[in-house]
């Protein structure tokens, strides 16, 4: 009698120890502080995550980083003051980004998706939106539009196989960088004022008024 009634509870302990080891390590409890705590799987699949960013650290090396206080799903160890540096993946920020972001994203709740496999493990690259807003800001394509930040990677070819998650969420996201370089580009806008000549009248013209029809303002209030 007494066999029967421990076998349940050794088997109960045998997948809480498989749990707390297989790919997720915990993750559901963990607060992540550093890019090797994000299980490889949220890559591979995906996996969004919310934190709160509570600064703007300069780094000369990598740009402005932030350091977010992650929230995971059940937060058992609320008392953990850890917080993961966070680089905003595809995009290389100038001083006018660094202070937009210390203006607008500090401070504020956000959601992140890890994007690559760091090789520096102190920080994670991740796609970056701003949450309290009606709809979701993606922060690297805001910086890009306003001319705050330079595009540093390549779009990739079009997937076939669409059940590739993680490639499709790659060119997606890389494409849509692209496109607000180039909205930025087409409009002289912050760092390319001075970086390209000034475009021939009337194209000036055309685009506004084309911005005006399709009431193509990228940016709410907030963040222009």
């Amino acid at each position: 009698m007494t066999e029967k009634n421990s076998a349940p509870a050794a088997s109960w302990f045998q997948q809480y120890t498989d749990f707390m080891h297989d790919d997720t390590k915990g993750v559901e409890f963990t607060r992540f502080g550093q890019a090797s705590d994000i299980p490889k799987h949220f890559i591979r699949e995906q996996i969004p995550q919310y934190g709160k960013v509570t600064k703007i650290e300069p780094s000369l090396q990598h740009g402005p980083l932030l350091i977010v206080r992650h929230k995971p799903p059940a937060n058992i160890f609320f008392w953990s003051k850890k917080a993961i540096p966070i680089k905003v993946n595809g995009i290389d920020i100038n001083a006018n980004g660094y202070s937009w972001l210390q203006s607008v994203v500090a401070g504020k709740d956000i959601c992140f998706v890890p994007m690559v496999t760091s090789s520096n493990q102190a920080h994670a690259e991740c796609r970056v939106f701003l949450t309290e807003s009606k709809k979701n800001i993606n922060v690297g394509e805001a910086l890009l539009s306003l001319g705050f930040a330079k595009l540093t990677v390549a779009v990739p070819a079009p997937l076939k196989n669409r059940k590739d998650v993680h490639g499709v969420h790659l060119y997606q996201y890389y494409r849509s960088l692209a496109q607000a370089e180039r909205f930025a580009k087409d409009r002289r806008n912050g760092l390319w004022q001075q970086a390209l000549p000034p475009r021939v009248w009337p194209l000036p013209l055309w685009t506004q008024m084309w911005d005006r029809l399709l009431n193509a303002n990228r940016l709410p209030a907030l963040v222009r």
